[in-house]
């Protein structure tokens, strides 16, 4: 079900995802100035337990939601829903499409440039799958499901089994399926005229780090992948052609003087390529680097309080002039705005308050 609030129709809308049950609202839809930075709800929707990451599908038309759970109903593991995007006002409609990830736990979600597929990374069932889409925007069931495999990682508490964190595609050809349990990222060849993933090698982070996300440089041969449980950065070198990551630079997300508990979360470039962002649950912060435009290598040129707890996920707006940031543990969605040139970030007044924020992305235009 929905409560919807009519608004004139907003520059920029931006869809949350959090945590709750199925009878609380778990999706809400935000509109976001960019002039005075300030949030506004248009509406929320409830009947999805945990929708912890969101994508949209790349013609707009269509967002996905991820319901991390073990079970859905009487079957093992987690679903994904769809829901239909009104293009005119950005707010949604449940469309009851809602299918299996085959694997407990699923807590990302992307899909091809092509919108023909969505990929799901299930965290506790160390596995990941791919949903054919149709041609209205719609799931239909899984076609390919795969168990990532190798040597697991040393924190016995953390890395007792492989746990897929994040899944994106990799060039044309491939997938890659980053895995905290094991350290690495695994690479799958897709197979398009059969909707299937097929193993094709793995690339190694350095032991314990507990890799998360991935993100790729638009422009550069260079990727980036957040580890979680040491706080570090790792920058590869990408060959697309051959589906094949090389770790090179290894820098931290941290202070060099701090010494507290943390896990470090999300990542993303600005708009331009020349900066890149993360974030630090424990520290608290947001952590700015400068990137290298040759070697795609990173410099750490700030951190910045983020206004709450354990910032699970932010986002830039599509001009890149604004960056948002969702806390988990505080409820509360801090905006910060962005210098062009230096790339540094500067908190604003604006803050609104949602019950477990944890994915923010927005609407395609």
């Amino acid at each position: 079900m929905s409560n919807l609030k009519e608004q004139p129709t907003p520059i920029n809308i931006l869809y949350i995802g959090s945590y709750g049950t199925a009878e609380e609202s778990t999706i809400h839809v935000c509109a976001f100035d960019e002039t005075t930075g300030e949030l506004t709800i248009l509406q929320h929707l409830s009947g999805l337990e945990n929708a912890s990451y969101l994508t949209l599908n790349p013609n707009g038309g269509s967002l996905y939601a991820a319901s991390e759970t073990e079970v859905t109903g009487d079957a093992s593991g987690g679903s994904v829903a769809s829901f239909e995007i009104d293009k005119a006002t950005g707010l949604l409609k449940p469309t009851g499409n809602r299918l299996l990830t085959y694997g407990a736990h699923p807590c990302y979600i992307s899909t091809d440039k092509a919108g023909q597929v969505l990929l799901a990374a299930n965290y506790t069932g160390g596995n990941v799958a791919l949903l054919p889409i149709k041609a209205d925007g719609g799931l239909e069931a899984a076609t390919s499901v795969q168990q990532n495999a190798g040597e697991l990682g040393p924190n016995a508490a953390r890395q007792d089994a492989p746990h897929a964190h994040c899944i994106i595609p990799f060039g044309s050809s491939y997938v890659c399926a980053v895995d905290l349990g094991i350290d690495a990222i695994v690479i799958y060849r897709y197979d398009e005229e059969r909707r299937s993933l097929i193993p094709h090698g793995i690339s190694k982070v350095h032991r314990g780090a507990g890799p998360r996300h991935l993100i790729f440089h638009p422009h550069l041969k260079t990727g980036y992948v957040m580890n979680e449980l040491d706080s570090t950065i790792t920058q590869f070198d990408v060959d697309a052609e051959l589906g094949a990551l090389t770790a090179n630079q290894v820098i931290s997300a941290l202070p060099a003087d701090y010494n507290g508990y943390n896990d470090s979360a999300d990542i993303h470039l600005g708009v331009s390529g020349r900066y890149l962002y993360s974030s630090n649950r424990g520290h608290n912060s947001i952590a700015v680097f400068e990137v290298d435009q040759g070697n795609g290598q990173l410099s750490l040129i700030q951190h910045i309080d983020c206004g709450g707890e354990s910032p699970r996920n932010f986002v830039l707006t599509p001009s890149g002039d604004h960056l948002l940031v969702a806390h988990q543990k505080t409820g509360n969605i801090t905006v910060f705005s962005v210098n062009a040139e230096s790339g540094l970030l500067s908190k604003l007044d604006s803050e609104l308050e949602l019950p477990s924020p944890v994915c923010m992305k927005f609407a395609i235009a």
